[in-house]
């Protein structure tokens, strides 16, 4: 799509059902589905260490563990700060009134995650651990494995 020094913009490939879709049966119609939701295609800036060219089909991946980090980070710390702030806020009010203190408690630790949301995402967008690369081209020459109808 586009090239800049040590990155590129890259176009992802309209992903195919499976080879029913093409058929005379057409299959199950999950790729028409999926046609009607999907307006436009996904753009995506990714670093670019092999020096790719506008045209080219490349293999674009993520550090190893860089997924699990984020998925960490992202949806278990910030559901945990929820419950923690609950527990901490029910453990310490009076016994009449431990559910609003309860409910305050969550509340200010959904704060806190979103909070943490807010600096983990600047941070990530800043880390080259977390941006995805072209790994390499992909070879022209190279088989691409088909379902072969008996």
């Amino acid at each position: 799509m586009a090239v800049e020094p040590g990155a590129a913009l890259v176009e992802t490939m309209a992903p195919s059902g499976c080879s029913a879709c093409g058929t005379s049966s057409g299959g199950c119609g999950v790729n028409s589905i999926g046609q009607i939701f999907t307006l436009k295609t996904k753009r995506y800036r990714v670093l670019d260490p092999v020096g790719s060219r506008v045209g080219e089909a490349v293999v674009i991946g993520v550090a190893e563990g860089a997924v699990l980090r984020g998925s960490g980070a992202v949806y278990l710390l910030p559901l945990l700060l929820v419950f923690v702030g609950a527990l901490l806020a029910a453990q310490f009010a009076a016994p009449a009134s431990r559910d609003v203190w309860s409910i305050a408690g969550s509340a200010i630790g959904f704060l806190l995650g979103a909070g943490w949301l807010w600096w983990f995402s600047r941070r990530a967008a800043r880390d080259a651990r977390f941006q995805p690369v072209i790994v390499r081209r992909v070879n022209q020459a190279s088989f691409v494995l088909k379902e072969v109808k008996s």
